[in-house]
């Protein structure tokens, strides 16, 4: 009894380990990734577009149209160009375009992340309509959206239904690395106390100061 007290208590605090949020991404919950420090948001968006990767998930991206992805740091960077989706919206549609292309991926069932770059703007008015409806979409395909904004930590979310947000900063750059810090703004999920910072490969667009 003694020894099977001692083995499950290991199991439990193995569990327990932290681990960066590429692989503590919640099906069916919006995370919003979110800071003025854009390299930072990308940062953590590719770990997670990585991560997905090697799971053999179809990752897709959502931006507008000339973003602030730059492919030969993609790859650098451990990104698989090949499997990786980008859709361009153009800059004059706004933000209720990314939205409604990302709900149309959704839908399609195929993906297992959809990054949507709402760094420029939020779409306008009650955010419960556009997340309920992702949401429901996730829920349905078991699927995971990452909402990028420039909302400052002392900012409220872009939404009630989001269900984990977090804000990402970089530390120094120590050769060709730095490190990322996670600090959680928002937590209905219940993985925050196990987020660990990342210390990905820095290529060199992504080497400026925010």
């Amino acid at each position: 009894m003694a020894l099977g007290t001692v083995i499950d208590f290991e199991a439990r605090h193995v569990r327990a380990k932290a681990l960066p949020l590429s692989e503590l991404l919640p099906q069916g919950r919006l995370v919003e990734v979110s800071g003025r420090h854009a390299c930072a948001r990308t940062t953590t968006a590719v770990s997670c577009v990585i991560q997905a990767q090697a799971r053999a998930e179809l990752v897709a991206w959502v931006q507008p149209k000339d973003g602030a992805l730059f492919p030969p740091d993609l790859d650098a960077a451990g990104v698989d160009l090949d499997s990786f989706i980008v859709i361009h919206v153009p800059r004059h549609a706004g933000p209720f375009a990314l939205v409604r292309a990302a709900e149309w991926l959704a839908r399609s069932g195929a993906f297992g992340l959809t990054v949507i770059d709402l760094s420029d703007a939020l779409p306008p008015g009650s955010s419960v309509n556009w997340q309920g409806r992702l949401q429901g979409l996730l829920r349905q395909y078991h699927g995971r959206i990452l909402l990028l904004t420039s909302n400052a930590c002392e900012d409220p979310s872009s939404g009630p239904l989001v269900g984990l947000r977090v804000e990402p900063q970089r530390g120094p750059l120590h050769a060709d690395r730095f490190e990322v810090h996670t600090h959680v703004l928002k937590d209905k999920v219940g993985i925050a106390a196990e987020l660990s910072s990342i210390n990905p490969v820095a290529p060199s667009g992504l080497r400026g100061s925010s």
